[in-house]
């Protein structure tokens, strides 16, 4: 059985993420929180001076799906907004958050290691450049 939308790399590509997606989001359902959430929570965390505008450049979302995500996160109490001009929000985790990262972080390491278990260290620094290579050709 072979057609157009079984040649496409952009459907294979969203097929595995989706699959990816699904497991995931079995996995952080204990945690009451979403992967998108989760990993928003990992770059606040992490990224020095981020706001709503660096989150979606790093996800390569738009502004407005972050700003609903964040507003979940809000209203979760996962995070506070600080007005730090009139423009742009500076975002802080709450203590919930910190505990929830704590408290998942050791099933999402062993989630995203098995999901190399199939690739050596060659096939997987093969796979991540040929993504960038795929996300660099599309033009917004």
């Amino acid at each position: 059985m072979t057609y157009e939308l079984e040649k496409s790399l952009g459907f294979r590509i969203n097929r595995t993420a989706n699959k990816i997606n699904n497991k995931y989001n079995k996995i952080l359902q204990e945690y009451d929180i979403a992967p998108e959430q989760r990993a928003t929570l990992e770059i606040i965390k992490y990224e020095k001076d981020v706001n709503q505008t660096k989150i979606a450049e790093i996800l390569g979302k738009d502004k407005t799906t972050i700003s609903r995500t964040l507003s979940s996160l809000e209203k979760k109490d996962f995070i506070t907004k600080v007005q730090s001009d009139k423009r742009t929000n500076q975002i802080k985790l709450t203590s919930k958050a910190e505990e929830m990262l704590e408290k998942s972080a050791s099933i999402v390491k062993d989630f995203r290691e098995k999901l190399k278990t199939n690739l050596d260290e060659t096939e997987i620094k093969t796979l991540v450049e040929l993504l960038e290579k795929v996300t660099l050709g599309i033009k917004e």
